[in-house]
């Protein structure tokens, strides 16, 4: 049986090494599979009996597999040991076309049972491509019989499936003509033109243990889905561990993370995906298990946020979270280190490229927080001008895909000075980018609309650190408009995920308004539960896509935003007269009539404008 894994130990030998678990090893066996390494065998037969009986009477005696790697020339390559029922592999490719076989064989013992081809040795050949997978049995230290894997060649390329020959006589094992056999199955590839999968998803498997009061672990992991899926990822399995208690080395502990890597194999799957965030060390251990690239739910969100962040501002502060996120996982990411652009992490030069990069990282975050801090002081700048044109602005917030930016194209479209729309869809994070419109209310009277990022149950914190200028809008707006999917059996959950984050940017005092939208597809138990639920907020029912109880939520901004409104008769002089400009600038201006005087304005305005123009009241 094979495991895909990663390296455990390595001891070099010229340019090859020996390689897996060789913990209580005795010095005489690590030096007789490193002589290995110096033997050339005839390259037309799959292994010399010389070769195949040193390494049978080893793996017998540690009771561990062993593997050897053989090129196309006939030299051994690379030699690994496992434990008694896995051997860790690695993808070796000599050059060849893409879309073809690897150029390596592999050979490898079972020292406890037959030599027949298990369906995770057959997945190991299929997914690293080797040009055969032999399996050789072990009884009393010598090999007995063995079987022979190819890949299957399917329409002219290469599939995932394989042939097995055998289990065949261990005497017959020098019999076989490898590359004449190899030749035969190259030639059905031949003259073959591929279209390779550019966008082929990546294969994933997901995984939770233990749940939180809001979600249930299903219902925590069909939201894991869907961000998998918004990703770009293909989710193949699905597995949820209910603990007390988190393993604080591999979060699921051993014999579970042993159990998803089988799982993994015989799926093929690229990514574990964890619905958690994982320390380092975590990190580092369940690559070393599961033999790929584990990715945490932190690292999930991050990786979205990254594709659909589109304006300058957003890009920055995406990669400014992203870079927090990476910084003290430098050391975490085992042999993944590559995809930080790290070293792995050894002594000597490694050691110095992983301090090259931390500082490169410090610097790069310097300059981005600089970055956006210019881009803070621009947004006050903003604001107070917003302040001094006394034009009140509405925050639209909620979980994501709750249907934020379906309501700001709505009510731009019915009531926008400005007409421009915002991408709306049915996915997680459509959009990134806040923007801000002057719609008109009822009375006349202007409002901004500005919508916001979604939120989502355990949003990263270096995401709510790194948007902290975007999410100051929030907490200098005069009202929020709290968007909810009331369609979503979890929407009481969710609407306590939105009230933790505004508590958290300091905008919990704010008045806000509840919006439940999608009541269109809502079963009314669902806005019954919700509305008395949440009986001490005003509520406003409504569908944002079919255009329901707009008119009603815009009169619900109305008498929210403009309350507090002075009703006056003002006197003002013809040497006065931009006073008049000004007051119909803010919409406040009822009626008007020019006598000998002066011009008698009627005003219905905020005690902001109102105290600007009252020495000029005569009612």
């Amino acid at each position: 049986m094979f495991n895909i894994n990663l390296l455990c130990i390595i001891f070099l030998w010229g340019d090859y090494m020996i390689r897996g678990n060789l913990e209580g090893i005795k010095k005489a066996f690590i030096n007789e599979l490193e002589a290995l390494l110096d033997i050339e065998i005839d390259k037309n037969i799959i292994i010399s009996k010389e070769v195949l009986n040193v390494i049978s009477r080893i793996s017998w005696e540690l009771k561990r597999e062993i593997a050897i790697y053989v090129n196309r020339r006939g030299r051994i390559i690379d030699v690994a040991v496992g434990d008694s029922a896995t051997v860790s592999l690695e993808e070796i490719y000599e050059k060849r076309k893409e879309g073809g076989l690897s150029g390596i064989r592999c050979i490898h013992t079972h020292p406890s049972g037959r030599g027949d081809l298990s369906a995770v040795d057959i997945t190991a050949l299929v997914s690293l491509k080797f040009d055969m997978m032999i399996a050789v049995g072990v009884d009393e230290g010598k090999p007995i019989d063995f079987s022979i894997g190819l890949i299957s060649v399917i329409d002219g390329r290469l599939s995932k499936r394989a042939d097995v020959l055998g289990p065949y006589d261990v005497n017959m094992i020098e019999t076989f003509d490898v590359l004449k056999l190899i030749k035969e199955l190259e030639d059905k590839l031949e003259d073959r033109i591929f279209v390779l999968e550019e966008n082929k998803k990546e294969r994933v498997i997901l995984v939770a243990a233990g749940n939180d009061d809001l979600y249930t672990i299903e219902e925590s992991l069909e939201e894991l889905k869907e961000l998998a899926e918004t990703a770009g990822a293909e989710v193949v399995y699905k597995v949820f561990q209910k603990k007390n208690r988190i393993d604080p080395a591999t979060y699921i502990g051993s014999g579970k993370a042993k159990e998803i890597s089988l799982i993994r194999q015989s799926l093929m799957a690229d990514a574990v995906i964890f619905d958690d965030q994982l320390s380092p060390a975590q990190i580092r251990n369940l690559e070393e298990i599961l033999g790929c690239k584990v990715i945490d739910r932190t690292a999930l969100i991050l990786d979205i946020f990254a594709q659909r962040a589109k304006s300058k501002e957003g890009k920055l502060q995406v990669e400014l979270a992203q870079l927090k996120y990476r910084l003290p996982r430098l050391t975490g990411f085992g042999a993944m280190l590559s995809r930080t652009g790290g070293g792995i992490g050894t002594r000597g030069p490694g050691e110095k490229k992983l301090e090259i990069d931390k500082r490169h990282i410090m610097r790069r975050i310097n300059d981005l927080e600089k970055e956006l801090e210019a881009v803070r002081n621009t947004r006050q700048v903003q604001r107070e001008r917003r302040i001094s044109n006394e034009i009140p602005v509405v925050s639209i917030v909620g979980y994501t895909n709750a249907g934020k930016s379906t309501l700001r194209n709505k009510l731009c479209e019915i009531a926008g000075v400005d007409k421009e729309k915002v991408l709306e869809a049915n996915m997680l994070f459509a959009t990134l980018d806040t923007t801000t419109r002057l719609i008109n209310l009822p009375n006349g009277k202007e409002v901004l609309v500005s919508d916001t990022v979604g939120f989502i149950r355990k949003l990263p914190h270096e995401l709510v650190e790194a948007f902290k200028s975007t999410l100051e809008e929030i907490v200098y707006s005069d009202l929020i408009l709290h968007v909810v999917d009331a369609s979503n059996k979890n929407a009481e959950a969710q609407i306590k995920v939105v009230n933790s984050v505004l508590n958290e940017i300091g905008a919990a005092s704010k008045k806000t308004i509840l919006v439940l939208n999608k009541i269109d597809v809502a079963p009314v138990e669902n806005v019954e539960l919700l509305r008395s639920k949440f009986n001490d907020n005003d509520i406003v029912e409504i569908s944002a896509l079919e255009g329901v109880n707009l008119d009603l939520l815009l009169d619900v901004i109305q008498q929210n935003v403009y309350k507090n409104m002075i009703k006056a008769k003002l006197l003002i002089p013809y040497s006065q007269t931009k006073l008049v400009s000004y007051l119909h600038g803010n919409n406040c201006v009822e009626k008007e009539e020019y006598t000998q005087d002066g011009i008698i304005v009627y005003i219905n305005t905020t005690l902001d404008v109102f105290g600007k123009v009252k020495d000029f009241v005569i009612e």
